[in-house]
């Protein structure tokens, strides 16, 4: 796990109401892929980000200040949303930051004229499941085998929140 900068022991705890979404920016990759490194089991590499940047897909961070506390990107077609990543930095889990990141997802697929946002997420991750359930998602299907594991493969739950 990444150390804790002294802004980050300073600060401990974001307050919500001082965090704000904001366009990613080139400079936060390498701090992204670290975050990313050290959340997920099968991360996305430095190239990943920088190919959905390059592909146009919607890059949002949050931040207190220049302190980053999570990000998402999710894909657009039609009338509808992919979320391809979210996620919250481990030293700010259990805060309420999820729920902010998914509702500020949720507004801007209003503004698009979204019908249908889908998402996957592993079979394992209770509290990821409980909090879409808790949002208004639904399970619509599973993707079998569709995770890396340290022992093989995970199936994904595949959710939609229908507008």
């Amino acid at each position: 796990m990444p150390k804790l900068s002294v802004k980050e022991k300073l600060i401990l705890r974001p307050k919500k109401e001082k965090s704000s979404f904001k366009n990613v920016e080139l400079s936060d990759i390498e701090k992204i892929v670290l975050i990313e490194e050290d959340c997920h089991i099968s991360p996305w590499s430095k190239t990943n980000f920088l190919d959905s940047i390059s592909a146009g897909n919607l890059f949002q961070v949050l931040k207190d200040d220049e302190l980053i506390i999570g990000y998402y990107i999710a894909s657009f077609a039609a009338d509808e949303c992919e979320l391809l990543n979210i996620t919250v930095k481990k030293h700010f889990h259990r805060q309420g930051f999820g729920k902010i990141i998914i509702s500020h997802l949720v507004k801007n697929c209003l503004g698009r004229k979204v019908s249908n946002l889908f998402l996957e997420v592993r079979r394992s991750n209770k509290n990821a499941i409980l909090l879409y359930e808790k949002k208004g998602f639904n399970e619509v299907g599973i993707r079998p085998n569709y995770y890396k594991t340290s022992n093989g493969n995970e199936d994904a739950i595949l959710m939609a929140f229908s507008f």
